[in-house]
This record gives C-alpha cells, structure tokens and sequence, in this order.
C-alpha cells in the first residue's frame, strides 16, 4: 500500500515512541487510487495552464497597438471639444468605459498634458461683512 509521503505512518509502537515531543496525528491513510487522482488532477490543471497560456496574446485582443502620444490625442479629443469647452458626451461614454478612478487619472494626465486646458481655478468666495477673522487661532481666544 502507498503511504503518503507528507504524513508518514507506521504500526509500530516502538517507532511512534522515538518521537515522544511531536504531535501526534491520525494519520490518513491514500491509496493508489488516491495518488493516480492527485497526479491526474495536477497534470490536467498543469496542462490547461500552458494551452491557456500558448494561445494568449501579451495584449487583448483586437486592441491596436498605440503610441503614447496617440493614446493622449484621443483622450484630449474625447474630454474636450477642439474650443476647450468640456465634451459631456465623451466624458460620460470614458467614465462608462473606464469606470470613476481610471477616468480621473485619464483626465488628470490630460490635463497636465494641455494645461491651457484645465478648468480656472475658482475664486475665493469672501466673508460676510461683520463675520470674526478666520485666521487660525491655535486654541487661544480672540480679544
């Protein structure tokens, strides 16, 4: 009979007696059947890997092979009309695409690519009239 050699067993008690510090387990006991399995289920998994992995191309398929640049004109021409002005359509069409952070990155390098393309920075919206200086104060009181 085969005995697993992750788990050796032996009926003899003198041989379990010389490990006297180790757990002891109930061991389990395979049969050649057992280890035909293993080894049949190791082979197939093995060999649909390398078949999987024969037949794939380093990139998806049907994509085009593009430049950096390119990638760029794309993005710019479907973030932005050619006056600057937003594209919402191509906007809402990348985030479906791409999903909400990798359209954020996509938009981020564009921008940084064509600043004269980023939105102007917004205002600074002043306090009302008669409302306490809002510098911080750093815990001590004002007066």
């Amino acid at each position: 009979m085969a005995e697993s050699p992750a788990m050796p067993y032996s009926d003899n008690p003198q041989d379990q007696a010389e490990e006297p510090t180790r757990a002891r387990r109930t061991p389990q006991r395979q049969t050649m059947l057992d280890d035909v399995a293993n080894d049949l289920a190791l082979w197939i998994d093995d060999t649909a890997t390398k078949v999987a992995l024969a037949f794939a191309p380093g990139r998806a398929p049907f994509s085009a092979s593009l430049t950096e640049q390119q990638k760029m004109d794309y993005y710019t021409r479907a973030l932005f009309n050619p006056d600057g002005t937003p594209n919402q359509q191509g906007r809402q069409r990348e985030v479906a695409r791409l999903g909400v952070e990798q359209f954020a990155q996509v938009y981020k390098m564009v921008t940084q690519a064509h600043p004269e393309l980023k939105p102007p920075p917004e205002p600074a919206i002043p306090p009302p009239a008669g409302s306490p200086p809002t510098e911080p104060t750093m815990g001590v009181p004002n007066g």
